[in-house]
């Protein structure tokens, strides 16, 4: 089994607020699974991309609700339905957005593979 880097963003208690987080990777990768979720009933969506283009790997997908969480893991979940390769340096850009409903405890947490 290929050795797999794991992002996870944890907000919480209460979101008054949208959020976005900025991170880099040392080596190539793909994208390969999302899994996404909130404690309430609370509706928010997430977009994952770079800094120059915010959605260009997943766009406005409705993030989980009541402890449910949401797994983004075929080709057909991304944007061009593909796994999304992302080069060493690009500034990824994840952005959770809460559209004033306050979602609580929202976990986000990206899986990459090697190249």
């Amino acid at each position: 089994m290929q050795p797999i880097y794991t992002q996870t963003i944890i907000l919480g208690p209460a979101l008054a607020a949208n959020h976005t987080v900025v991170f880099t990777l040392p080596w190539d990768v793909t994208l390969v699974r999302v899994s996404h979720v909130n404690s309430t009933t609370n509706q928010g969506t997430l977009d994952i991309g770079t800094t120059s283009d915010d959605d260009i790997y997943l766009d406005g997908v409705t993030i989980g609700e009541l402890d449910v969480p949401v797994l983004e893991n075929t080709p057909g979940d991304f944007v061009g339905s593909q796994y999304p390769h992302i080069l060493a340096g690009t500034a990824v850009k994840v952005t959770i957005t809460d559209h004033a409903s306050h979602m609580a405890n929202v976990a986000v947490v990206l899986w990459f593979a090697p190249g």
